[in-house]
């Protein structure tokens, strides 16, 4: 809902309007004592105020030897002086100044009106009316903004033209004082991340005797809600750290995507901290939405983890890493991080290589979260344009080995397998073209089959060659986890590219098989014009309580014109397909398989607690 301000009274449809803000580390009441009724006389605060009040008549040298008061108090109008006037005083949060004048003029002739109505109503030709509004609003538990608009009308057209052309000169010298004043208020009173450091957050009062601190904090415009499953799914073995994963994460990618059999963990959960071992970082505490404390206690000599309550032993680390997250409005929130560590004496140096390695793992961390809350994570990587080039480089082998055709087309199983009868068979009864492609996957079937249900370019992907999709318009995002709500069903369409007739789903069978049908034109057919049809099978069989086999299997018929056959054709689609269907299968299998091995911890997503040695 749009809230009318004061500004909007007065000028209720602009043609000009411009602002800028600050956050101050001060309480709105303390911003708007220090705007409203501080004396802001000082350099270069003073002339920065002084501008933005009267900024035609100073470029023009009118008045440059009068003295310099700057209270907003001060501003009057009358009809022997003319000029800026208050027109709106809420007395809290919301000032409008305002004048009335020919600002293209050396020396501006004011026209004085008698309050904000009249101003509004004002409609004598040549001139322009400029207005001008502060704002104070609260920004988190402890901030305020303020926000300087500006607003400008003519009373006509010809006037409106003198003082665009006037505006374009002025213009960069008035947005220049605004910052001006906004930089001054910003230094005289603090900014928050400039005091971030000296706020209390939760899980300092867990260390009280830490030697060394540093704390970060970025702006997300999100709500807390959006980015807590992020938080709580961080660790080694789940979501990684969204850091630099190289470094923190075994090089392995982390997570794009909320994972919700990560998103319960309870105070005394170990998160591993990396790939090898069960040591991390233990939870201490957690109030959804506001904070999560994660800490440790680390015998440097037995090199093993303690309980965080445990007696220190002689050469220890002993840390916190809180994230605590503030509403700043209705739309941004401020995540602050702060880690704390004790430590001996002796271990101060290595402290020192410590504080700039944090420093940037710590702000990529908060970049890559702030990017994945906000939903702004770029569709493709460096992994993807890596994993891309290596398909394409397949793609390329393939086309120049038409003879190894034949042992391509039933990759990953043997020749009779791939000869007998599938269903959806009869759907392309004599197909001029088509593979049968297997891989045997450690999982049971109730594993496997979420991922091939949602498998589709407006659904989970195909788990494939995603850059080398993306560069054919596929806009696809290859899943990490099962959508519940994308799951084919039968008479539903399975979308290979946004603009490619889907293939329907002709038959499906929950947790065994689907076959998803293209018909051909039959018209087109029955009038000797080129025509297609295709299915694709993805079948499971299962081999065992825990093991299966996941069959591929496409087949192609077309009309025998060239164009035809080249277009949807073995020469060209084959090596296309061997790559991304192979590629496919690995990207089931491995799905499957970690999704297989996570079961037993999935509910609360536990880590062993850290016991004392």
């Amino acid at each position: 809902m749009n809230v009318i301000t004061a500004l909007d009274r007065v000028i209720p449809v602009p043609r000009l309007v411009e602002a800028d803000h600050v956050d101050l580390a001060v309480s709105p009441r303390r911003a708007w004592e220090e705007i409203r009724h501080g004396d802001l006389g000082d350099a270069p605060l003073a002339r920065a105020l002084f501008l933005v009040r009267t900024l035609p008549d100073r470029i023009a040298h009118r008045g440059s030897g009068a003295a310099l008061e700057l209270r907003i108090d001060a501003l009057h109008s009358s009809t022997e002086s003319p000029g800026f006037q208050i027109l709106a005083d809420d007395g809290a949060s919301e000032l409008v100044v305002g004048a009335i004048g020919k600002v293209w003029h050396l020396t501006i002739p004011f026209v004085h009106v008698d309050g904000a109505e009249a101003f509004r109503t004002f409609g004598e030709p040549e001139f322009v009316k400029v207005a001008w509004a502060l704002r104070v609003t609260p920004r988190g538990e402890h901030d305020s903004r303020v926000t300087l608009e500006l607003r400008v009308d003519a009373t006509d057209a010809e006037s409106w033209g003198r003082f665009r052309r006037y505006f374009a000169m002025i213009g960069p010298g008035s947005r220049f004082v605004r910052r001006a004043l906004f930089a001054a208020l910003a230094d005289r009173l603090g900014t928050p991340g400039s005091k971030e450091r000296e706020r209390p957050l939760a899980g300092d009062e867990l260390l009280a005797d830490a030697h060394a601190e540093l704390t970060h904090g970025i702006t997300i415009d999100a709500r807390p809600a959006a980015i807590w499953p992020w938080l709580v799914q961080m660790g080694c073995g789940r979501a990684g750290f969204y850091s630099v994963d190289e470094l923190d994460n075994g090089a392995a990618r982390s997570a794009r995507e909320i994972h919700p059999e990560w998103q319960r963990v309870r105070v005394g959960d170990v998160l591993r901290a990396t790939p090898d071992g069960d040591d991390g970082f233990e939870v201490l505490a957690l109030e959804p939405d506001r904070f999560l404390v994660l800490g440790g206690l680390y015998d440097a000599d037995a090199r093993q983890q303690r309980a965080f309550t445990a007696e220190r032993p002689e050469h220890f680390w002993h840390v916190t890493w809180s994230f605590s997250l503030e509403v700043l409005d209705a739309a941004t929130t401020r995540l602050h991080v702060r880690a704390r560590a004790a430590f001996p004496a002796n271990e101060r140096v290595r402290v020192e290589w410590i504080r700039p390695v944090h420093h940037l793992m710590e702000t990529a961390q908060l970049e890559h979260l702030a990017a994945r809350a906000e939903g702004r994570l770029p569709p493709d990587d460096w992994r993807d344009v890596l994993s891309g080039l290596g398909g394409a480089a397949i793609m390329v082998a393939a086309f120049l080995t038409p003879f190894q055709r034949g042992a391509r087309s039933h990759w990953g199983i043997d020749e009779a397998l791939a000869a007998r009868p599938y269903p959806g068979d009869d759907l392309v009864a004599s197909p001029r073209w088509g593979w049968t492609h297997g891989i045997e996957i450690d999982a049971p079937a109730v594993e496997i089959w979420p991922w091939i249900a949602q498998l589709g370019a407006d659904r989970g992907g195909f788990y494939s060659y995603q850059w080398l999709e993306n560069l054919a318009g596929c806009g696809v995002r290859n899943a990490e986890t099962v959508h519940d709500d994308w799951t084919l069903r039968e008479g539903a369409f399975l979308r290979l590219h946004p603009e490619m007739p889907p293939l329907r789903v002709a038959a499906l069978e929950e947790g065994r098989y689907f076959v998803a049908h293209a018909a051909p034109d039959e018209a087109a057919r029955a009038a000797g014009r080129p025509w297609a049809e295709a299915s694709w099978l993805f079948l499971l069989e299962p081999l065992g309580p825990a093991r299966c086999r996941l069959v591929s299997r496409y087949r192609c018929a077309t009309s025998d014109q060239v164009a035809m056959r080249l277009t949807m054709g073995v020469t060209f689609l084959e090596p296309v397909g061997f790559a991304m269907d192979r590629r496919m299968l690995l990207g089931v299998k491995s799905r499957a398989e970690e999704t297989a091995s996570s079961r037993p911890l999935r509910n609360l997503a536990r880590r062993r607690r850290a016991s004392a040695s």
